[in-house]
């Protein structure tokens, strides 16, 4: 690896890296220690240093690699005070196009796999999911104080829809399911916005004219 990292937490979160970049390429049971080890191009023993088992570097990284996803969303998001706007770029950026994404939602898949078999693995995984539900209902107050979203919808249930959409799609095209691509549900998500939210019809025509173009 490249400059290799000078502080102790920067070694530690070099290896997190490398480790869940490994997971997504290759899946949470398939990675091994002298893996994650060649990669960082370091020895066993190090990564043995910041993380005393498998499990261990295995697990952190896939709540290292959830929590820098949230974190490059918040800040992509703060710099937009239109609502939908808002809501249109935190739909396209849960695209699972080719790339950082979509190897995100391969973490994000094999976390709630693993959350179905291991207990210990439900906190962080329901703490990150309430995280991502109340981004949406956030948007959603925001667009009903701005007058941009109808106020007669519920926050809390319109979030609770479109987050269940948005994996769902997003399953659906990970696995492969024919008819189902990155620009069917980009248009299913914003569908959606647009027929449960947006005040007028013709906003709704507006908005789908300037949203966001699909990969």
């Amino acid at each position: 690896m490249a400059g290799q990292p000078r502080t102790d937490e920067d070694r530690r979160r070099a290896i997190l890296d490398a480790t869940w970049q490994l997971i997504a390429e290759r899946g949470f049971h398939a990675v091994r220690i002298s893996d994650i080890a060649k990669v960082c191009g370091t020895s066993t023993g190090t990564v043995h240093y910041y993380f005393p088992g498998k499990t261990d570097v295995l697990t952190e990284a896939l709540k290292f690699c959830v929590e820098q996803a949230f974190v490059r969303q918040s800040q992509e998001l703060r710099g937009i005070d239109n609502a939908h706007e808002r809501l249109l770029k935190l739909i396209d950026m849960q695209l699972p196009r080719v790339g950082q994404v979509r190897d995100e939602w391969s973490i994000w898949l094999q976390y709630w796999a693993e959350a179905v078999v291991r207990p210990e693995f439900r906190p962080a995984h329901n703490e990150f999911y309430a995280r991502w539900h109340d981004t949406v209902v956030r948007i959603v107050r925001r667009g009903q104080r701005q007058g941009v979203f109808r106020v007669d919808v519920s926050p809390e249930e319109l979030a609770l829809h479109l987050t269940a959409l948005t994996d769902g799609a997003a399953i659906q095209v990970l696995t492969g399911r024919p008819g189902m691509t990155v620009s069917v549900m980009r248009e299913l998500l914003i569908g959606f916005v647009q027929r449960e939210l947006l005040v007028d019809g013709e906003s709704a025509s507006r908005a789908r004219g300037t949203s966001l173009e699909p990969a």
